[in-house]
């Protein structure tokens, strides 16, 4: 994980979720800001905002699941 802070005080952390993807199950670059997580998958160019949550040992991210009949 890559913590950042930009010019404005804003900071923010960068990290890849290997196998993370929903759809395909390539890997998703997530960015966690104060707001919440947004994720990228650049394999199949499915974005997501998963809730995140700090634990003791890591972090857990969950997707919300949506469909459509």
């Amino acid at each position: 994980m890559t913590q950042f802070e930009t010019q404005n005080g804003e900071r923010f952390a960068d990290f890849d979720l290997p196998e993370g993807c929903m759809m395909c199950g390539g890997a998703v670059s997530i960015r966690a800001t104060p707001a919440g997580a947004h994720g990228y998958c650049p394999h199949c160019h499915v974005l997501s905002r998963p809730q995140m949550r700090v634990k003791p040992n890591g972090v857990e991210l969950s997707f919300e699941t949506t469909a459509l009949a």
